[in-house]
């Protein structure tokens, strides 16, 4: 967006630059004009499996449910409190966009599951960190049998990133940190903390679903580059371990 401060935009932005209320992603847009806007693949692969991925469920409840308005109330019946919010904002998005109708609805989903989220995660975004080689990042749904499918979930036995040889070259920067957080009241932080005590010992213990699960603040905290901010809506996790890594938080 611009030649400025850098500021490294975590997966909560990049779904708020897309979903938000017309104020908020003008607001946004203002806020990131001017700066040089950095993401990561593991930022990527994080928006793939959340935000691309809850596209491909509302994709199967529109071409299943016979009437539309029955989609609200299956969201509601059926997803967990995240799922369901991320569906619900992509439905929002149609509706803002004026959408309606079954064809027209199901045709604007292929798009965006195609390449249309893709594209917009990547808009005005000027620069994209590679740091941890995130092999989830590098997939991309597919049709099948009548529907889309998405990997979106490594496994601890299939090595397909390089997150145990990054982790390991930041190891200076780590001592101390699980202590800190193994100390937190906040569930979230203190399984950071676990999982990188026996990060030595079992290196591979960081793949899989630790890494999708547990450990993405923490790898997004230290993917933001030290001359860049980090902007995130998640407060609770990231003030604690930006701190602990001396890394700023940007402050709009």
């Amino acid at each position: 967006m611009g030649d400025g401060p850098r500021v490294f935009l975590d997966t909560t932005i990049q779904i708020e630059r897309l979903t938000g209320t017309r104020a908020r992603r003008a607001q946004l847009t203002v806020q990131l004009t001017g700066k040089k806007v950095v993401t990561s693949t593991y930022v990527l692969g994080e928006f793939l499996r959340t935000l691309v991925k809850d596209c491909i469920t509302l994709y199967t409840l529109v071409s299943q449910s016979v009437y539309l308005d029955d989609v609200e109330v299956q969201i509601a019946n059926r997803f967990n409190k995240r799922e369901a919010s991320r569906c619900l904002l992509l439905w929002a998005t149609l509706q803002r966009a004026r959408v309606y109708g079954r064809e027209k609805v199901l045709c604007t989903l292929r798009t965006y599951i195609e390449y249309g989220l893709v594209q917009a995660f990547m808009a005005g975004v000027d620069q994209v960190s590679d740091a941890t080689g995130c092999g989830l990042a590098q997939e991309r749904p597919h049709w099948v049998e009548g529907t889309y499918r998405l990997r979106a979930q490594c496994r601890r036995e299939v090595k397909e990133c390089q997150l145990e040889e990054w982790l390991a070259a930041h190891s200076a920067a780590l001592d101390g940190v699980a202590l800190h957080l193994r100390a937190s009241e906040e569930p979230a932080l203190v399984r950071i903390g676990e999982l990188l005590d026996e990060f030595p010992q079992e290196p591979e213990t960081v793949r899989g679903r630790n890494c999708t699960w547990y450990l993405g603040d923490l790898i997004i905290t230290l993917e933001c580059p030290a001359d860049a901010a980090l902007y995130t809506t998640n407060r609770r996790h990231f003030e604690v371990l930006c701190a602990q890594l001396g890394k700023p938080m940007y402050e709009p």
